[in-house]
């Protein structure tokens, strides 16, 4: 009598490893993409509640936003330790995870590199080199004529030798494209000196 042995045969293996192929072929890269559309998600979600907190702020401590630099939003003696820029005070007050927003990048209109912040993303850098990027200035602060800019165009990736290109750049851009435009807008911080009740 022979005995019969267990196990898997070389056929049923393959067929196996193919079909584990197939579904890591079609899972990776919808994995991926839910990972960018968390990003942007969180992103913009930082920019909605940065614009909220920037309006009250600078209102409540009686802000000059045409002043170049600005008392940390933290600091108990109101300044006397040192001032900050615009793009530092942005990240204070918004409260934004460093990991994912810096000062600076591609300027936008009316905005010093200084007083605005960037997203940072994953792409590829104007060198070549891939890790995490600037996708360039998304809101500053105008010290011209005292607004908040807010231009999400501008995150599209494509600015000068530091900024980035990459899908989180490109997508987050695009969630504010519309019909009427980008969703561009100037936020007014400075007061015209007269409140009427």
């Amino acid at each position: 009598m022979m005995k019969r042995r267990s196990g898997f045969s070389m056929i049923e293996l393959v067929f196996v490893i193919v079909i584990l192929g197939v579904l890591a072929a079609v899972a990776v890269p919808r994995f991926v993409a839910t990972r960018t559309d968390a990003q942007v998600a969180t992103a913009r979600s930082d920019l909605a509640s940065v614009q909220k907190a920037v309006v009250a702020k600078v209102f409540a401590d009686n802000l000059d936003p045409k002043a170049t630099s600005v008392p940390a939003p933290n600091d108990p003696t109101k300044g006397k330790s040192g001032l900050i820029t615009w793009g530092e005070w942005l990240l204070e007050v918004g409260g934004l995870d460093r990991s994912r927003w810096q000062v600076g990048g591609t300027a936008i209109t009316g905005v010093t590199q200084n007083n605005g912040i960037e997203p940072l993303g994953n792409g590829t850098l104007a060198n070549g080199t891939s890790g995490k990027v600037g996708c360039g200035m998304i809101l500053g602060i105008n010290t011209n004529n005292g607004t908040l800019e807010f231009q999400p165009q501008n995150a599209n990736g494509k600015g000068g030798s530091t900024s980035g290109s990459g899908t989180f750049c490109q997508l987050l851009s695009a969630s504010y494209a519309n019909s009427a435009g980008y969703g561009n807008k100037s936020i007014p911080l400075a007061s015209t000196g007269t409140i009427e009740f």
